[in-house]
């Protein structure tokens, strides 16, 4: 069976329209799924009642309602503790992820039976230049930051196998971000080309000040790219100390150094501020 959790944000005018869309195409695959739809606490009082129209309509439809704003990452996450299917899907709500397009990530998995997570990868994206900018930067800091596979591109339109799924629920961290998450976990990842469609109702909840925030978290957050640059600059501070320590020594041999007790303070100052650097992102990385 295959699960679909969708995180839902102010989408209620056009609930029903993405339903329909899921319902005729995973219908002709003739393989059982369901659907949950995750209400991320949407101001709007318009969201949640229409999951729970189509809740009710639908046996294979199930609706959560988040008490207060999660974040589109922990309502994914929500819906995940709650999917019971072999297979679980992530898009989104706002139809740019066609649901024409499921049964390529469903074919995919299926043949290959090694990989846990299949990727859309967007032929095409239908977002500002500003977005897609930033998108190529992250890329690239994540395939520098968590060693992610070349040629992958992580995307929200997403199918992966149970136990990876679990992996990810047990995954305690202040800030999920699952890109990231899921290829530190596995290398056994794939992408498949998608549509990407122009979003034709309402608009994007995330401004750029708000992905220029979910890519800091996702360097501090969800990578220890950063305490290994701590370790990097205390050790070579250590190194540097030592070099010091030569020259140093030198100096004070030929008479070089009058002052008392500078050179020793130097050294004492440099080594052990550098041991205490690298010892910070040691500690930090265990």
């Amino acid at each position: 069976m295959c699960s679909i959790v969708i995180p839902c944000w102010k989408s209620g005018s056009w609930i029903e329209e993405l339903v329909n869309r899921i319902e005729a195409t995973m219908g002709s695959l003739g393989e059982p799924f369901e659907l949950i739809l995750v209400n991320d606490a949407s101001p709007d009082n318009v969201t949640w009642p229409a999951i729970q129209v189509v809740a009710e309509q639908f046996a294979w439809v199930r609706g959560f309602d988040m008490l207060f704003n999660v974040g589109q990452f922990r309502a994914i996450l929500c819906g995940f503790e709650q999917a019971r299917g072999d297979y679980v899907i992530t898009m989104d709500d706002d139809l740019q992820h066609p649901p024409e397009e499921l049964p390529k990530l469903v074919r995919a998995m299926r043949e290959n039976p090694d990989i846990l997570c299949v990727f859309g990868a967007y032929e095409g994206k239908r977002h500002s230049w500003w977005r897609n900018l930033g998108s190529r930067v992250v890329g690239w800091i994540m395939q520098k930051a968590y060693n992610k596979p070349p040629g992958i591109r992580t995307t929200s339109f997403r199918i992966m196998r149970r136990e990876l799924v679990e992996t990810l629920v047990r995954y305690r961290t202040s800030r999920p971000l699952l890109g990231p998450l899921i290829v530190q976990i596995t290398r056994n990842v794939m992408t498949v080309p998608v549509d990407h469609h122009p979003r034709p109702h309402g608009k994007s909840g995330y401004s750029l000040l708000r992905l220029v925030t979910h890519t800091f978290d996702g360097i501090i957050h969800a990578s220890t790219a950063p305490l290994k640059l701590f370790s990097l600059i205390g050790f070579l501070a250590a190194g540097l100390a030592f070099a010091l320590a030569i020259w140093l020594f030198g100096r004070w041999m030929v008479g070089g150094i009058t002052v008392a007790g500078y050179t020793s303070t130097m050294l004492v100052i440099t080594f052990f501020s550098g041991l205490i650097l690298a010892g910070v992102g040691v500690v930090g990385e265990y």
